[in-house]
């Protein structure tokens, strides 16, 4: 399969070498372990902010399936990745050093999933807001991609295509109910082990998914509600 339809090589030859440390930073925007950090801290915030004793979690339903959505996204990510098995641009073309698949682009597909979730499902700032920002950040992940050499056109493109089919499918098969959510975001992390013959990546995508479900579920027992509720008041 034939990625290569020169726009990475002409971004490259365009770019200044001295761009690439800022290209390397906006690519932080759809790096994986910033997407989990960025989960955490919408979770812990909400989490906070909840101060009705009234309510029956501690984490809105809202919040809980952007993380179960964007965790599952993540699994997908790495099944995607693994199935394809393409490799990435040479290594001349290449500002820093990679090696892997390369199809689909993890970080565009990252940054679909995460910021087109907090887009859609968030209820900071407004909608249309929202959307403007997360199809900026997403935009310019892809293009650090090109702009470092580590990705074909067709590899960034195809991934914020699969990143938005998946924000669809998932919020119409869950209805959008964090039980569902949880329980679908288990299975593609159990797929991924399987897939990816139980690696490493494999085991932490499972771990993530299934840590997060009962970390959710834990929140929901009226003991931890008490003890958060005496802590932050």
């Amino acid at each position: 399969m034939n990625r290569n339809v020169g726009l990475t090589e002409l971004i490259r030859e365009t770019l200044p070498e001295w761009a690439v440390p800022a290209f390397e930073f906006i690519a932080l925007l759809g790096d994986e372990l910033v997407a989990v950090g960025v989960l955490a801290l919408v979770t812990g915030v909400d989490a906070y902010r909840r101060t009705d004793r009234e309510e029956d979690c501690l984490v809105p339903d809202r919040t809980a399936f952007v993380l179960a959505v964007v965790l599952g996204g993540l699994a997908l990510t790495l099944i995607l990745k693994t199935v394809f098995g393409l490799s990435r641009p040479p290594s001349s073309l290449q500002a820093i050093p990679r090696s892997g698949e390369g199809f689909p682009s993890g970080h565009a597909m990252a940054a679909t999933v995460l910021w087109g979730a907090l887009a859609v499902w968030s209820a900071y700032s407004t909608r249309r807001r929202r959307l403007a920002g997360a199809a900026l950040v997403i935009g310019l992940v892809a293009f650090s991609r090109l702009a470092l050499g580590v990705h074909y056109f067709v590899d960034v493109l195809a991934s914020i295509g699969f990143g938005i089919v998946y924000l669809f499918l998932a919020a119409w098969v869950t209805n959008r109910e964090p039980v569902r959510a949880f329980a679908g975001s288990a299975m593609l992390g159990g797929l991924a082990v399987v897939v990816t013959g139980g690696t490493g990546e494999g085991w932490i995508a499972f771990g993530g998914c299934v840590g997060a479900a009962t970390g959710w579920w834990a929140s929901t027992r009226p003991r931890i509600q008490e003890w958060w509720l005496a802590v932050i008041q």
